[in-house]
Order: structure tokens, then C-alpha cells, then sequence
């Protein structure tokens, strides 16, 4: 099984090479249409961050998420999780990078290349001037690392969080795919794929309810609420929380969520104030 997350600045062929690859081996590429039928599913409370995870980039959003970052970046994870779930895909974008880090069989790649190339196939592509391309290339650039920053509190530049990383100022397309079609094939694969889709099941499942206990509690009171999932739709919650009417509150929110069949609320209450 495949999960190929591709990271990519605008203008370094990261969408052509993602689309390749999926080609090449037969994967399921996520494009913008099957990220509007997801977007789409998520919780009405939702429809903005859901918007933006579409998009990647939205006009005044940035401010309303700081009030609710924890709520947004569990919605984040919790799609990452729904997609990669399917096996054999490839997910461009959405921080799935960082979402998806460190589990076993997911290979990362990052894009890149110069500004002034990036400019450049900008212009060319868009049939834009070099004044118009320059403008497209930063705010596209500096929407998606204030996104990623906002959400998940990480810097895309960090490399940790890739396997490889390539710089396609003297590739094209299609030899940069044939690289990365090399990397992938190298990597070392899970072992047991059936136990790693219901892991990312699970893992969808708890950062859903996470999202909307955060979104109708606010992220001040139940930053620190954590779901887990376990066989036969249970749900358990641990963390701590400010009062007793708040935990109670959360037990309900989750025990109404569908599928959910028994619920064990393992928070603690503590008097001290989490709000900031």
C-alpha cells in the first residue's frame, strides 16, 4: 500500500509531478474535486475551516481561526487521516505532511525551486506579466505557510518532515517523476495494511469528535480534551478540563455522535483555568 503526501511551492511542478506519480502507479491522486466532496462532509459548524482546507488560501480567515486553532487543526488531522485511510493515494497539499508524520509506509515529498523559475513557468502557464506572476507566486507562497503555521503550528520549510525532497530547476515533470517514483519504491512499506487503515480510521474518527467538542465548547475550555477510538465504537476521553458541568457536557457531545455506542469519560476536573 501507498500514502504519498506531496508538499510544493507554486510554480515547481509539486501538482504535475503529484498527478504523474499517481498515473505512473496507479494510485488515487486527491485532487480538488474529490477535497470538495470531503470538504463538503465535514460538520455544518465547520463549512469556513472546510473552505479553506479546499483552497488553501481565503480572505480574513486567518484572524477568526486564531480564536479557534485547536479546534481547526483536530478538523486538519481528522481529513488527513479520512484520505490517507483509503490506501494507495496520493494527497497533494493540506499539510497531510505533517498530519501523517511518522506513521509507518507514508512517503513525503517536497517541490521546490527558485523564485525567479517559479516566476517564470508562472507567467508562461497564467499568461500573465512578470509584475501580475510575482504578485500570484507570494501570496500563494504566504498563504499556504501562514495556513500550515496557523493550524498546525509547524514551518513547511522544516525537512525534517520529508523523505525526500527535490529541486526541480533542471527537471522536468516527468524526469522529476521518475525520481520520485524511484524514492517511493525504496521505502520501507507497513507490514500489516489492513491494521494501518482501521488505525486511520480510528485516528479520523477521534479528531473528529476532538474538532467538534473544540469548535461547541471553544478551544480555551477543551484545548486539552483527547479522544481515542477502540473496537466496536468506543470512544474514551481523557485530558483534563475546568469543571464538572464542562465534562459532563462533553460525555453528551460525544455519546450523540453516530456511530458511537459506549463512552468512557475519563477527564479530570482541576479548578485551574486554561483560557489564554
Amino acid at each position: 500500500m501507498n500514502i504519498i503526501t506531496v508538499s510544493r511551492l507554486v510554480g515547481s511542478y509539486g501538482d504535475e509531478i503529484a498527478a504523474n506519480v499517481a498515473e505512473s502507479m496507479k494510485l488515487e491522486f486527491i485532487g480538488r474535486n474529490a477535497l470538495h466532496e470531503l470538504a463538503m462532509s465535514c460538520d455544518p459548524e465547520y463549512s469556513d475551516a472546510c473552505a479553506l482546507y479546499e483552497t488553501e488560501h481565503g480572505p480574513g480567515f486567518f484572524e477568526r481561526l486564531f480564536f479557534n486553532r485547536s479546534a481547526y487543526k483536530s478538523l486538519f488531522e481528522a481529513l488527513a487521516f479520512e484520505q490517507a485511510s483509503r490506501g494507495n493515494v496520493v494527497i497533494v497539499g493540506r499539510g497531510a505532511q505533517i498530519a501523517l508524520h511518522n506513521l509507518p509506509g507514508v512517503f513525503s515529498l517536497g517541490v521546490v525551486a527558485p523564485l525567479e523559475l517559479r516566476i517564470q513557468r508562472i507567467m508562461l502557464r497564467n499568461s500573465l506579466s512578470k509584475e501580475d506572476a510575482a504578485y500570484f507566486v507570494d501570496k500563494h507562497d504566504r498563504d499556504r505557510r501562514r495556513l500550515m503555521k496557523a493550524v498546525f503550528d509547524r514551518d513547511t520549510d522544516d525537512w525534517s518532515l520529508y523523505d525526500l525532497v527535490i529541486n526541480t530547476s533542471h527537471f522536468s515533470a516527468e524526469a522529476a517523476t521518475e525520481v520520485v517514483i524511484r524514492g517511493i519504491e525504496k521505502i520501507e512499506r507497513a507490514s500489516d495494511v489492513s491494521s494501518v487503515k482501521d488505525r486511520l480510521k480510528g485516528m479520523a474518527l477521534a479528531k473528529r469528535i476532538e474538532a467538534l467538542i473544540k469548535k461547541k465548547m471553544t478551544s480555551a475550555i477543551a484545548r486539552h480534551v483527547e479522544i481515542h477510538t477502540e473496537p466496536g465504537g468506543i470512544v474514551r476521553i481523557t485530558g483534563v478540563i475546568s469543571e464538572k458541568a464542562a465534562k459532563d457536557k462533553v460525555g453528551r457531545i460525544v455519546g450523540d455522535y453516530p456511530g458511537v455506542a459506549k463512552v468512557e469519560n475519563e477527564l479530570k476536573v482541576t479548578e485551574l483555568s486554561f483560557s489564554v
